[in-house]
């Protein structure tokens, strides 16, 4: 039986980008249609298909794909709307493509998919401002360090006498 890779999808009011989350694809066939998309290969002696019928139509003949780092397309929707979903069903193997997701508030922040510059394209970059590494920079410790040099480390790391610890933390906030 063959294994469905995932699959993630981001999308814009004229287009939907869709990645297939696979690597040094194999043997690999596409079959793109209006409403369908149709896709086989190897990884590593593992086959891997789907068959992805469409929210809606596309146009077939402005659609384009990639297969230089990960298999890419960019599907040029037919009618400009926001997609509720990918695919007909909901299927657990399809999920968002956070970093390039476009919400209808963001216009104009986001640039186009253009397959002829994807060699140079840094997919790490392309989240913008929304990058969830500098929120976490600023949290705290979940538990405290014990051992430290250092006097403040010390006195951070003192335990409280137990029964006192959380009127003491509650009165020096």
């Amino acid at each position: 039986m063959a294994l469905k890779p995932d699959v993630l999808w981001a999308q814009r009011p004229d287009s939907v980008y869709l990645t297939v989350d696979l690597k040094d694809v194999q043997d690999m066939k596409v079959t793109l249609e209006n409403e369908l998309l149709v896709f086989c290969g190897k990884v590593e002696g593992s086959l891997y298909e789907f068959k992805l019928p469409f929210y809606a139509p596309i146009k077939k003949d402005e659609s384009k794909w990639s297969t230089k780092r990960l298999v890419e397309f960019y599907l040029k929707k037919e009618s400009e709307e926001s997609w509720p979903k990918l695919g007909k069903s909901k299927e657990s193997w399809i999920k968002v493509d956070w970093k390039r997701w476009q919400d209808s508030d963001d216009e104009g922040e986001k640039g186009g998919f253009d397959l002829s510059g994807m060699g140079d394209m840094n997919f790490g970059d392309m989240g913008g401002d929304t990058d969830s590494d500098d929120d976490e920079e600023d949290l705290p410790d979940l538990e405290p360090t014990e051992g430290l040099g250092t006097a403040g480390a010390a006195q951070a790391s003192a335990p409280a006498p137990p029964t006192q610890g959380a009127s003491e933390l509650d009165q020096t906030d």
